[in-house]
């Protein structure tokens, strides 16, 4: 077995170590990786208010995109 010095990446979560000893963990990289794969890298950030007065209901119509949905929902499942 091979020391490789201290971890700076554990599963898409990056570890900062700051000069006080405290560490920040981060996704910042995994966002942009998925961002990048779905091809959203190049949108701005908004903020989204959320009505809770809205009902939803089962969407009707067929979903033209169901393997590229799936897959973004899937990547989305590791943010945290």
């Amino acid at each position: 077995m091979k020391d490789l010095g201290e971890a700076d990446v554990i599963v898409n979560i990056k570890l900062v170590k700051e000069s006080n000893g405290e560490v920040t963990l981060t996704q910042s990289q995994y966002v942009e990786k998925v961002l990048s794969r779905f091809g959203y890298s190049d949108y701005e950030s908004v903020s989204t208010l959320y009505d809770a007065s809205v009902v939803l209901r089962k969407n009707k119509r067929i979903m033209k995109d169901q393997l590229r949905y799936s897959q973004i929902i899937g990547s989305l499942m590791y943010f945290s």
